[in-house]
């Protein structure tokens, strides 16, 4: 893909505490050294005429109104966050007027050298704050709807660019097969058993399926099962290796969500939301009303009480562990840490990709996380993947094989070089499907 230049006009209003009509002198002092300093800073000398600058502005009231440009280098939305905090700054300290707020009525995005047509356009056009996507040529012209001052200070601007592209790029190359490298493999052994496992598991009454969809009742036979291997697992790998116990929580709020690579803007369809109620028991009177008198579950009175989305049940399990260490301060001689949740279930949407007991929508795993300095991580990655072929080769008595894959926040690029185990993103360990 050849290289996109990006050009922006944005129209942004300043909300000032106050109207402040002595200011005017200073304000344009203020946008020269934008200009001339502030919307430099980090950019070299040969990208000079891609940085940020303001080409006009005006004061009216307690509103100033800036007019800005930009290429590639401090894009307009970051320009309008650097010129604030120096408005904010003079503004307080000479006339004691605050900066009450940043609005962005007009964003204008030309992408330069991009061709994008049919189902690639449809879909940018239905992209977040899009509001118009034209093409003429090779350039593609986005005008954003609105924006506020949270949405620059999130980059979203910058996301959705980042968006763009990558939609324009991956309509421009063919769909590459997927093909994870066998970097190690076990013996055959013989098949003992070729039926299927939910039927025989149903016929033994060691498992029973529950209403929802993708989800068992499991009874003691079947949990006996489950504990002795769970329990091998645990024993022969995780507290062989120096893992500690960790309960973590299984509601997991979407703002810790959000900071999970991968999840909420990847795969939003593959998890289950949860609403909370409010404690007001009014607050459902008409919903109860309705279930006495008609003895069926009116879903469109129940969403009439509930709160928006705030949670989901875990999908991965681990998202409590990365927030739990979110922003601490660690001495690199206190590493590695290594901890592993065994304590509940995770919860997938499979859609219609239920089947059996092989692929359910809740489900028990045990779970390991770690980290470290870049030696340590691969070398506890390295260990719990040799204690793991161990149990399967050893004590299971099963076929197994590793593969070098990627995890699915980098789906979409390339296996590499596995000559070395530092270059390997991730191992795979494949087994036959398991009768439990």
């Amino acid at each position: 893909m050849k290289p996109v230049k990006v050009r922006m006009k944005l129209t942004c209003h300043i909300n000032l505490s106050r109207e402040t009509p002595e200011s005017v002198g200073l304000i344009g002092e203020l946008v020269e050294k934008a200009n001339r300093e502030t919307f430099l800073k980090g950019v070299s000398e040969a990208y000079r005429d891609e940085a940020a600058r303001i080409e006009g502005w005006k004061l009216e009231g307690s509103r100033l109104t800036v007019e800005l440009a930009s290429g590639s280098r401090v894009r307009a939305p970051s320009a309008v966050l650097r010129f604030r905090k120096l408005l904010a700054e003079e503004l307080g300290r000479k006339f004691r007027v605050g900066v009450r707020g940043v609005e962005v009525p007009r964003l204008t995005i030309r992408l330069e050298g991009l061709k994008v047509e049919g189902d690639v356009l449809r879909r940018i056009r239905g992209l977040e704050y899009v509001g118009e996507a034209d093409v003429e040529g090779e350039t593609l012209t986005l005008n954003l709807n609105p924006l506020g001052e949270a949405e620059l200070r999130r980059n979203a601007v910058d996301r959705l660019l980042g968006l763009v592209l990558k939609l324009a790029e991956e309509a421009g190359r063919p769909q590459a097969v997927e093909v994870h490298p066998v970097v190690m493999q076990g013996p055959q052994r013989p098949v003992k058993f070729r039926g299927d496992p939910a039927r025989v598991a149903v016929r033994l009454g060691w498992v029973k399926e529950f209403p929802g969809r993708g989800q068992w009742v499991y009874t003691p036979p079947y949990v006996r099962l489950l504990e002795a291997v769970e329990q091998i697992l645990v024993e022969e790998v995780a507290e062989k290796l120096g893992f500690q116990p960790f309960l973590l929580p299984k509601l997991i709020p979407l703002e810790v969500m959000r900071r999970m690579p991968g999840y909420l803007e990847d795969i939003p369809e593959g998890m289950y939301y949860v609403c909370p109620p409010p404690r007001d028991p009014e607050a459902f009177s008409r919903f109860k009303q309705a279930l006495r008198v008609t003895g069926t579950v009116k879903r469109e009175l129940l969403m009439e009480a509930l709160k928006e989305p705030d949670y989901v049940l875990a999908p991965a399990q681990c998202e409590p562990f990365w927030n739990f260490f979110s922003h601490e301060t660690l001495r690199l001689e206190d590493l590695p840490y290594k901890f592993y949740d065994r304590a509940g279930w995770t919860y997938r949407w499979e859609g219609g990709g239920v089947e059996g007991l092989v692929r359910v929508q809740e489900f028990r795993r045990v779970e390991l996380v770690y980290f470290g300095s870049p030696d340590q991580v691969v070398e506890i990655r390295d260990r719990v993947r040799d204690e793991i072929v161990r149990v399967a080769d050893k004590l299971l008595e099963m076929e197994w094989r590793v593969v070098a894959a990627l995890p699915f926040y980098m789906r979409g690029g390339e296996v590499g070089d596995i000559s070395e185990s530092r270059n390997v993103a991730a191992y795979d360990g494949n087994l036959p499907a398991l009768p439990w």
